[in-house]
Parts: C-alpha cells; sequence; structure tokens
C-alpha cells in the first residue's frame, strides 16, 4: 500500500509549488532589447532544478525499503523550548535571511551576499577547522561575484 511519508508530501508539495511557479514565470515581462535572455530565464533555471531535485526525491521514496520508515519507534512532543533548542540552527538561518532582507538595499548585493554566505555556511558547516573555513571562504568568494557577472553581464540585470 501507498503511504505518504514526509519525504513524499515534501516532493509532492514542492513540485505543485514549483509547477505554480513555474506558470507564473510566464507573466514576467518578454524580454527588451538590451536583454538577450529575459528576467525570467534565472527563476524558470531554479525552478526546473528544484523540481529535478524534488522528483528525485519523490523516487528515492518509492525504492527506499518502508521497513525502515516502520520500524522507527514513535517520539513524544517536545515541549516550546525543546523546540526551539533542537531546531536553533533553522531558526538562526531564518534571521539570517531575514538580516541579508534587510541590509541588501543598503550595503548592496556583493557586501551583504558575500555576508550572508560566509555566515550561513559557517552556521551548517561549523568553523571548528582550518579546512572548513577555507571552504566558506573559496564557496563565498565564488558564487557572490559568480552570479553578480551571471546577472550584469549575461542577462543585462542590475543588481543593488
Amino acid at each position: 500500500m501507498l503511504t505518504l511519508t514526509k519525504d513524499r508530501a515534501l516532493a509532492l508539495a514542492m513540485l505543485v509549488i514549483t509547477g505554480i511557479l513555474m506558470a507564473e514565470t510566464r507573466n514576467i515581462a518578454p524580454p527588451t532589447s538590451w536583454q538577450p535572455y529575459g528576467s525570467a530565464l534565472f527563476p524558470q533555471i531554479l525552478l526546473g532544478i528544484i523540481a529535478v531535485l524534488s522528483l528525485l526525491l519523490l523516487l528515492r521514496t518509492w525504492l527506499v525499503s518502508q521497513d525502515v520508515a516502520s520500524s522507527e519507534p514513535s517520539r513524544p512532543r517536545r515541549s516550546l523550548t525543546e523546540w526551539v533548542r533542537h531546531n536553533a540552527t533553522v531558526l538562526s538561518l531564518f534571521g539570517l535571511f531575514g538580516l541579508y532582507a534587510l541590509l541588501l538595499p543598503l550595503i548592496g548585493y556583493l557586501i551583504a551576499t558575500l555576508a550572508f554566505l560566509m555566515a550561513s555556511l559557517a552556521l551548517l558547516l561549523g568553523i571548528d577547522t582550518r579546512r572548513k573555513w577555507l571552504i566558506n571562504l573559496v564557496v563565498s568568494c565564488t558564487i557572490a561575484p559568480l552570479v553578480y557577472v551571471i546577472f550584469r553581464f549575461v542577462l543585462n540585470v542590475w543588481l543593488p
């Protein structure tokens, strides 16, 4: 029997959301004479990647044995403080994203994005070794300028 697991529900929800958003990208204004690809290209690429990853997750839920999921014992409910403590990283990432959204118009794309990427990667990876610091710096200092160059010179879209 086909049961609705958390992963399967997430994959299905993400496929529905990406489908709706992909349809909405058709409402983005067409490219102007100075935009070779238009403003809808980047969201469509990201939504396509999310849809493919959601499909992979959905396929994985059918391939993984259901015996593993059924053998897990049920957990008792947690108090609010335990829940916050258990999800501190996720809540911190939401806070970082809010701060990024506030700082973006004030200090500009490159500086705000570099700071956001470095802080979020430090939160996710940790910074307890030299190797993790190096990975953090290389990824942050590569992705932020690369996205800026793609938007500015390939898509001809100005970033703040």
